[in-house]
């Protein structure tokens, strides 16, 4: 064998499971997080990973599993369906071919000499790559919503406080927000921002925009228990010449309130929830939505506070709505 000589060998690539494996770790995320985003067992998600296809129930569930699972880490769900088929075609073969009709008679030998004109190809075919692969990405950007992950809390999470951080991860240079108001995200596509809640069912509503417009939206709907001393705190007593003001919501929505000069709420309302409020000289009520908001004064009729899709404000005194803005 001369110097330049040596015995090819073959180049491994990543299989199906260690494709899932690798963008999961460089996204830093568990596979807990992933169970319980997508409700697939652990067991099932590890046998994914490391290519145990026996080990998986039938074939119509392990195609929903993958659907699920690349949905979860946005990557393009036919690929990974495709790959699975034929690895599993793969060994379904090799159980029935003899592994010694695949070994060469002999070690196959080529020599490799590298001249200005191989690294003229090579590089060419490097920057051909390269480009063909940022149009094939910026196209995907185009016509497919972006990534959104929200890794807590999960849907349908109890809160106890008044108080929940969510936390999530988007592509970057995503916008992202959260009942309407724009959230930071820094250069990874990771955000984190502190709500507060009011107590009972809080629905968040989460969107994702790319810079080519195109949305993805998730919904959390979270259910909200006081703590302990705020059950056991009374209930504020009426003054006797007060009146009484109670707020409904048609939608979610961001309301604030003011009675006799002080603040006495500020938060999102639920879609249906209500509230009630006294006060003896003033109440000015606030909202980012006007028509999503019913306000009845006393034993009235429930009133729009305004009937504009957009933040209004109304003062009441003793005698009912004083002025709009």
């Amino acid at each position: 064998m001369g110097p330049m000589d040596f015995i090819r060998k073959p180049v491994a690539s990543l299989t199906l499971g260690e494709k899932l494996k690798k963008i999961r770790s460089d996204h830093r995320i568990s596979l807990a997080e992933v169970s319980r985003a997508t409700r697939i067992q652990i067991k099932y998600l590890e046998a994914i990973e490391g290519g145990a296809f026996e080990s998986l129930p039938p074939e119509v569930y392990v195609r929903g599993f993958l659907r699920s699972y690349a949905g979860f880490l946005g990557v393009p769900e036919e690929a990974i369906l495709k790959l699975y088929e034929r690895e599993r075609s793969i060994q379904k073969n090799l159980g029935h071919v003899e592994y010694a009709k695949f070994q060469p008679k002999a070690p196959v030998h080529f020599s490799f000499v590298l001249s200005p004109k191989t690294i003229i190809i090579t590089a060419i075919a490097l920057i051909t790559m390269s480009f063909f692969g940022y149009l094939f990405l910026e196209f995907r950007s185009f016509v497919s919503e972006p990534r959104l992950v929200v890794f807590e809390p999960a849907d349908g999470a109890r809160v106890l406080g008044s108080e929940v951080t969510i936390r999530g991860e988007v592509d970057p240079r995503a916008e992202v927000s959260m009942n309407g108001e724009l959230v930071a995200v820094d250069e990874n596509g990771s955000f984190s921002e502190l709500l507060k809640l009011a107590s009972g069912t809080n629905t968040i509503h989460i969107s994702a925009k790319n810079r080519f417009g195109k949305v993805r939206t998730k919904t959390l709907s979270l259910e909200v228990e006081a703590t302990e001393q705020a059950k056991e705190a009374p209930s504020p007593v009426p003054a006797p010449n007060a009146f009484t003001l109670s707020l409904r919501a048609t939608d979610p929505v961001m309301i604030s309130v003011r009675s006799d000069g002080a603040e006495v709420f500020s938060g999102p309302v639920a879609q249906g929830e209500v509230r009630a409020f006294s006060g003896t000289d003033t109440i000015i009520v606030s909202s980012d939505r006007g028509d999503a908001v019913l306000i009845r004064f006393g034993e009235g009729e429930e009133e729009l506070l305004s009937p504009l899709k957009a933040s209004a404000e109304a003062v009441f005194g003793k005698n009912g709505r004083l002025q709009v803005q």
